[in-house]
């Protein structure tokens, strides 16, 4: 009996992955953010396996009970996968950029300030919450966007895409637009934090994240 059961598919409907993980495939791979933790994870072979047999509806009892004891699912009613930012097709950053008024720079190095010393106290999740706020035409986003344009000439921009992408989406939500924040990964495994309005990307030229699959979106 033991043997049969074991062999059968288990039910997932009262179970579902944990809500603070988001992930995504990638070559038989799954790239996972814990955002409670603030941390990267790679599930491979057999345990990319699980995800995806879980996921699908399919996993076994030996799978579900590997997800249980690495604390990957909980109790809860599915829901369904969250939707994505458009898929970019320009970017702000591909054309000329007006230099922003000098206010409007100090606001932009501010924000980044405080930004990196709330991810340094708190959580990822905790940063994610949705505005609620009505998209964003880009014409409108141009300004913000200039900012941290020039802002990357007095602070060091490497490994900060994150602290940037909060203290523009901070700096947008103060001004009532509501914008994409996305998170995208890639193999070898890197991951960029970039803004969008639509299809139109705010932070970055156009090629700099064309590579990277996006795992979250948060308006």
């Amino acid at each position: 009996m033991w043997r049969l059961w074991c062999d059968m598919a288990v039910p997932t409907m009262q179970y579902r992955i944990r809500s603070d993980i988001k992930y995504c495939a990638l070559g038989g791979r799954m790239i996972c953010l814990d955002l409670s933790a603030s941390r990267y994870f790679l599930l491979e072979e057999e345990a990319a396996a699980a995800i995806d047999a879980f996921v699908n509806g399919a996993a076994s009892a030996e799978q579900f009970q590997w997800l249980v004891a690495k604390d990957l699912v909980e109790a809860g009613v599915p829901t369904a996968a969250p939707s994505m930012a458009s898929d970019p097709t320009d970017s702000l950053y591909d054309g000329p950029i007006d230099p922003p008024p000098p206010w409007l720079l100090i606001e932009a190095l501010l924000f980044q300030s405080r930004a990196r010393r709330s991810l340094s106290r708190r959580s990822l999740r905790t940063h994610l919450a949705p505005t609620g706020l009505p998209d964003a035409a880009p014409e409108r986003c141009r300004p913000v966007a200039s900012s941290f344009a020039r802002a990357s000439r007095y602070r060091d921009a490497t490994d900060q895409c994150l602290v940037r992408g909060l203290a523009m989406r901070a700096m947008f939500a103060r001004r009532g637009l509501g914008v994409d924040l996305v998170i995208g990964v890639k193999l070898p495994f890197a991951a960029h934090c970039w803004l969008q309005a639509g299809a139109v990307v705010l932070s970055d030229p156009l090629d700099r994240i064309q590579n990277f699959k996006p795992l979250l979106a948060v308006r």
